[in-house]
């Protein structure tokens, strides 16, 4: 089990409906805007494959767990993911990566 205070690494993958595709990249946008307003946010980034235009990926990293975890209770992100609830093909998948320990590295 990681440490709470070592740096938290996520991937989300978000799969939009294509019908609603617009409105979820803009709610996405003003989400991460916020985000990386945030003090234990690090890096956000917004990307697609170019084999599947259709799914989405957010990089992220925070400095701890403890971090992402008051990221989650904030207003941004309840309102964002009420909003894209019905945008989405299915719910987010969310992928949490952590550091490798020192010896392996």
């Amino acid at each position: 089990m990681p440490s709470a205070d070592e740096p938290l690494y996520l991937l989300a993958i978000i799969r939009p409906k294509q019908e609603f595709a617009d409105a979820a990249l803009a709610q996405l946008r003003t989400l991460i805007a916020a985000t990386k307003r945030e003090p234990g946010n690090e890096y956000m980034e917004l990307v697609f494959s170019e084999h599947d235009r259709d799914t989405w990926v957010v990089f992220e990293k925070f400095r701890s767990r403890s971090d992402w975890d008051e990221h989650m209770r904030t207003e941004h992100v309840r309102a964002g993911n009420a909003a894209m609830a019905d945008l989405l093909r299915e719910p987010t998948e969310l992928q949490f990566y952590s550091p490798l320990p020192e010896a392996h590295t």
